[in-house]
């Protein structure tokens, strides 16, 4: 399938719009070319709000990490007030990248020419410079990004205009309420990088189910066949696409472990599944019985992502004795499953570069890939 020379022409897309029994996936350039790639990055991720990580991974004043959302810079830091503020991983001098990885501060210094910056973003030093009427430190700061939070989980946004971030996220805070999710930390969390693939292809296969039995023939999928799951597309409103499947047990562990009791505070339908809300554009959490698990995507070209999974528990469960002993069990599923997926994406991306490649038809179980692939249109044609 050759790339157009005009990838905003509707009519190239007019097949995808169809309804959903009818559609096609995105066609093969929306995987594969770094000028539709571009268009996501200014259209879509310079425009929403995207996850960056959570509080309880700064805890104390001075612990940093920093992020590279599609090549924007980004340090958040909590500051001497405990505020988390994020800022353009960008010195104001000469604009060398400042801090790398994550870590604890006293001040945050660009290793170019040591301008030094406080925990609050203010400058406070120029070595060899002294500040005057040409240099002041008051217009110097690091330059601030719009974060904001819910329930300890950040999100930047690098459109000053942007509604807030608790109407992108509509009925999710609600639809969460009873996993207690301000009382979640975050243990463990683990990096895949360069995964030879499209992000698109991770966001989607994460709401297929169809692949389950096959890619995860031995894992997954004794789950599902021993527990009978019952999986349900959800009507929601805000940026995100969800399902729930209905099922005994957690999703957190492989068919035959043990560990925690299911969450104090679930009722109701909350104690028979798992809800699996997908963050667009590349969030996806999900909330089972026990724990939540979230898989960050941060794609880093046309054809390649790095994937993150981050483990979630009541805080009360870390500090039972035997917490390591069992986290592992937990651990383990999603150290046997993501390697897993992050293979069959991989080879679909290598039938999307084919010129011949035939990919032509969703099917009435691939509903949420397709509002999906809608919604990318939506934006990036908009």
């Amino acid at each position: 399938m050759t790339e157009p020379l005009n990838l905003l022409d509707p009519k190239h897309y007019e097949a995808v719009c169809r309804p959903a029994a009818e559609a096609t996936p995105l066609p093969n350039w929306c995987y594969t070319s770094a000028g539709w790639y571009a268009l996501e990055v200014e259209r879509v991720f310079m425009k929403v709000w995207n996850y960056v990580g959570h509080g309880s991974r700064i805890p104390e004043p001075g612990d940093f990490f920093t992020v590279e959302i599609t090549g924007a810079l980004v340090i958040v830091v909590r500051g001497d007030d405990g505020e988390i503020r994020a800022f353009h991983n960008s010195c104001r001098h000469r604009g060398s990248r400042i801090a790398t990885g994550d870590g604890n501060c006293k001040a945050l210094t660009c290793p170019y020419h040591t301008w030094t910056y406080g925990r609050d973003g203010a400058l406070l030093a120029t070595p060899l410079i002294e500040e005057d009427e040409h240099l002041r430190y008051a217009d110097l700061g690091l330059l601030p990004v719009r974060l904001e939070r819910w329930a300890g989980f950040l999100f930047v946004n690098f459109d000053d205009t942007a509604a807030p971030l608790l109407e992108w996220l509509g009925d999710l805070p609600e639809t969460c309420k009873s996993y207690a999710p301000e009382t979640l930390v975050c243990t463990r969390r683990k990096v895949y990088e360069g995964v030879q693939a499209n992000w698109k292809t991770h966001f989607e296969n994460f709401n297929d189910s169809l692949h389950i039995p096959f890619i995860h023939g031995g894992t997954l999928n004794r789950q599902n066949v021993s527990g009978r799951a019952r999986r349900t597309h959800e009507e929601f409103d805000g940026q995100c696409v969800v399902h729930f499947t209905q099922h005994k047990g957690s999703r957190g562990l492989l068919e035959g472990e043990s560990g925690f009791p299911t969450i104090d505070s679930l009722e109701g339908r909350y104690q028979e599944g798992t809800w699996y809300p997908c963050i667009l554009p590349s969030t996806m959490m999900a909330w089972t019985i026990d724990c939540m698990f979230l898989f960050e995507l941060w794609p880093t070209g046309p054809e390649s992502v790095d994937v993150a999974i981050a483990s979630f528990f009541p805080k009360d469960r870390t500090t039972r004795p035997d917490f390591d002993e069992l986290a592992e069990g937990y651990y383990r599923r999603l150290d046997v499953i993501l390697p897993e997926d992050n293979d069959a994406v991989e080879q679909q991306q290598k039938g999307l570069r084919s010129p011949v490649s035939a990919a032509s038809r969703y099917t009435h179980m691939e509903t949420l890939c397709h509002a999906f692939d809608n919604w990318v249109l939506d934006r990036v044609l908009d």
